[in-house]
């Protein structure tokens, strides 16, 4: 009986909870063998040393099928070894006899998950339904645990940005290798943080209160970005672009692009803006 929690030996008891329920949450790689199987012992050791290499991103279930007949004969095992590939519940692939590392990594891997791609993903959704604290959180912590992966740094910079903590954004991308810097997005970010530079002061604010001219009008969306007031600020650009296109050499077109690359490509806001900029410009 194995120690690791990513390998199972698999009875009539338990095989509803590891293999049916289990696999809902991640698959469920079923190796099918027996005692006195000489293949199944060349097989074993590499299925083992895949599961702890993937740290759970696949449970091993071993079956011994002379121990567990009822459950060979409901899989229709018919020699061993028989591995099984399991997932949401459905039998979605299987081999058998035993094969060298490199054909089990080739089997394995188009039905696995990289853990990172998910929490990836899930920050992305979290980003897109505006919930910045919960991604920063999330953020933070993946990026103490993977200090070289400079996508997850780029994202922090960008909600920092986004939540108006231009200092923590600065850091993020200062801190950044120098070939890392180059990045299209990257300079977009830097250039976010330009807004802070330009952002009127109190005085000047309240100079333009009630006009509504280009200078005013760019003026209260810079001062909207410094807030993270995101849809005011672009509202605002919008409508320079709508009545004075050229205002200022055409800085409102200029600095709606620096918005799209701070906000990022996928944010909804962005998406929608897009839309209505294109039918401005064309």
């Amino acid at each position: 009986m194995s120690n690791s929690p990513y390998i199972i030996d698999i009875t009539i008891e338990n095989f509803q909870q590891v293999i049916l329920e289990g696999s809902m949450q991640q698959p469920v790689l079923i190796d099918f063998w027996a005692e006195w199987c000489a293949p199944c012992k060349q097989l074993l050791p590499i299925l083992t040393k895949l599961a702890e290499e993937y740290q759970g991103q696949f449970i091993l279930a071993k079956v011994n099928i002379e121990e567990q007949q009822e459950l060979a004969a409901q899989f229709q095992v018919r020699s061993v070894p028989t591995v099984m590939l399991v997932s949401q519940g459905q039998l979605v692939d299987q081999f058998n006899g035993a094969k060298p590392e490199s054909e089990v990594r080739a089997f394995l891997e188009p039905h696995l998950t990289n853990p990172v791609d998910q929490i990836k993903e899930q920050i992305a959704q979290l980003i897109g339904a505006e919930q910045l604290d919960q991604a920063l959180m999330l953020l933070q912590q993946v990026v103490s645990q993977l200090p070289e992966d400079y996508e997850l740094q780029i994202q922090m910079a960008r909600v920092l940005l986004q939540k108006g903590q231009a200092a923590d954004a600065k850091a993020v991308l200062e801190n950044l290798p120098e070939t890392e810097k180059g990045r299209p997005e990257v300079k977009g970010l830097m250039s976010g943080l330009n807004f802070a530079e330009r952002a009127p002061s109190a005085e000047q604010l309240a100079a333009v209160a009630d006009r509504d001219d280009s200078e005013a009008r760019y003026l209260k969306a810079l001062d909207a970005l410094v807030k993270a007031d995101y849809d005011r600020a672009i509202d605002l650009l919008m409508a320079i672009m709508r009545e004075d296109r050229s205002y200022d050499e055409g800085v409102a077109h200029k600095t709606l692009l620096e918005v799209f690359t701070l906000l990022g490509e996928s944010n909804p806001l962005v998406v929608q803006s897009r839309r209505k900029l294109f039918t401005l410009m064309y």
